[in-house]
């Protein structure tokens, strides 16, 4: 028997794309290594700001500016320090944390830090 289980709204939704970082030696930049992300998925999600309540609930207990809030439904599998591009404003975003939800939702959240531009 299939239920139906609820969603995220999808008009607050646009793509979003899981990367992994990997560093390489830049010959043309004196040897200094720089980032290099290789896609390894896109899936639909949103990211949102930390609301004071989840500020006071992080495990870790400290938070920057950059903090932030992934939300998604999408059976995608996201690992602390993988690097999700959101397609609508270019903005980088590297993985932090994944948080918990409840066993009836099939949303997951993550904590994820804005990279610099």
């Amino acid at each position: 028997m299939f239920f139906a289980t609820p969603k995220l709204p999808r008009a607050l939704l646009h793509i979003l794309t899981v990367s992994n970082r990997t560093f390489v030696r830049d010959p043309a930049a004196g040897g200094q290594s720089r980032p290099v992300d290789e896609p390894v998925t896109s899936f639909w999600g949103i990211v949102m700001p930390l609301s004071n309540l989840d500020l006071k609930r992080l495990p870790e207990g400290s938070y920057t500016y950059n903090s932030q809030k992934l939300y998604t439904d999408d059976p995608v599998e996201i690992k602390p320090g993988q690097i999700i591009l959101d397609t609508y404003d270019g903005q980088k975003y590297t993985v932090t944390q994944e948080l918990s939800h409840n066993s009836i939702h099939p949303m997951v959240r993550y904590i994820v830090e804005g990279v610099k531009k």
